[in-house]
């Protein structure tokens, strides 16, 4: 189902994807990342994880000088990139705050951020996703290659995590205006705007 040589050939970005790991059935993309971090893992490190039926998960390591304060901005990234890739699939996929990616009202990816604090600043972000295949196949109503949604994730992370590294939370501000309107999306707004 995945393969990396597959993924590889299809990223684009500079950072991510130097470091691949794929492991299988019960391991946890996110928390298998945050092991490598704490030993040290370089920045742009990925570890991807095939699950029970056709679930697949995909964490990237990223080590931003970045206020605590700031991770939630931040990690909106990985919900945006999510909702990029699988319009890539011709798909009307819809970011949902904080971190749902909808189609058709049926949400078929969630994203997930782990972060380690070191002082006021932040040591390292895990920024992960994962994947429903079977819903996103359910509603294309036709077989729809993980290694490409894998590959285009990646591609979107590495592009918003650039975007947010040169302009900073406005960079991602700019696209929350785009989620459907809640109170945590007004809040947001309303720092964003200050």
């Amino acid at each position: 189902m995945i393969s990396i040589p597959m993924i590889r050939r299809k990223l684009a970005g500079d950072l991510l994807g130097r470091h691949i790991y794929l492991f299988g059935h019960g391991a946890s993309s996110t928390a298998t990342l945050r092991q490598l971090a704490d030993a040290g893992a370089q920045e742009g490190t990925v570890v991807l994880s095939e699950g029970a039926g056709s679930r697949f998960g995909v964490a990237a390591l990223f080590r931003p000088a970045l206020p605590v304060g700031a991770i939630p901005i931040f990690s909106a990234i990985a919900t945006l990139a999510l909702a990029e890739a699988i319009a890539g699939e011709e798909l009307c996929a819809m970011p949902v705050w904080p971190n749902r990616v909808v189609v058709e009202d049926e949400t078929v990816g969630w994203s997930a951020v782990e972060a380690a604090p070191a002082g006021d600043r932040a040591a390292y972000v895990i920024l992960g996703v994962d994947v429903d295949l079977h819903a996103l196949e359910k509603i294309a109503r036709r077989s729809i290659d993980p290694n490409v949604v894998v590959a285009a994730c990646l591609n979107a992370l590495d592009k918003w995590s650039t975007a947010y590294a040169a302009r900073g939370p406005a960079a991602v501000s700019g696209a929350i205006r785009f989620l459907p309107r809640g109170p945590v999306a007004r809040a947001l707004e309303g720092q964003n705007a200050r």
